[in-house]
């Protein structure tokens, strides 16, 4: 179903090197605002930076693809040696294909992972991957349309229960 994510953690870090073996994925599509950061967050913390590398070792293909402007995204992601796009146009699939084309795997062997409906599942599933979607990192967004979003995007989240259950690690 277009809305309704293929998987749902309640945080980044239980998406696993192990689990990713099993369900025969390759490569990534991450977002970064709510997905591996606090929107505000200038770089990624310490548990993201080891979180990446442990995929890095795994030799999982990663991609960030974010709405958000170039200076924000071109600096959180070298600052993990990822290939980017910032301005992604989400939900639109352009930026997703163009994802798996530089991840250079054919796209049932990648997974996008984004913390909204309406632009990373929405997106994803357009472009044919599936989608898993986590909890807000930092909790999420405090302004009202954020809020009102979030609201909105309740019924679907809720269609798709918490793979493990586990709170961050």
């Amino acid at each position: 179903m277009l809305f309704v994510p293929d998987k749902r953690f309640l945080h980044i870090a239980a998406i696993t090197a192990e689990l990713l073996e099993r369900e025969g994925v390759k490569g990534l599509v991450l977002d970064i605002d709510y997905t591996l950061a606090d929107r505000h967050a200038p770089l990624p913390d310490d548990e993201i930076r080891t979180f990446i590398a442990s995929l890095k070792k795994a030799e999982i293909r990663l991609y960030v693809l974010s709405n958000n402007y170039h200076n924000r995204v071109s600096r959180f992601a070298e600052a993990l040696d990822l290939p980017y796009r910032s301005n992604g146009l989400k939900p639109l699939p352009l930026a997703f294909s163009t994802a798996v084309k530089t991840m250079e795997l054919p796209k049932e062997r990648v997974v996008a992972v984004g913390d909204q409906i309406y632009t990373d599942v929405v997106g994803g599933h357009l472009a044919g991957l599936r989608v898993w979607m986590v909890s807000p990192y930092g909790g999420g967004g405090r302004s009202l349309f954020y809020r009102l979003r979030r609201r909105l995007e309740m019924p679907f989240i809720r269609a798709c229960p918490v793979e493990g259950g586990e709170k961050r690690p």
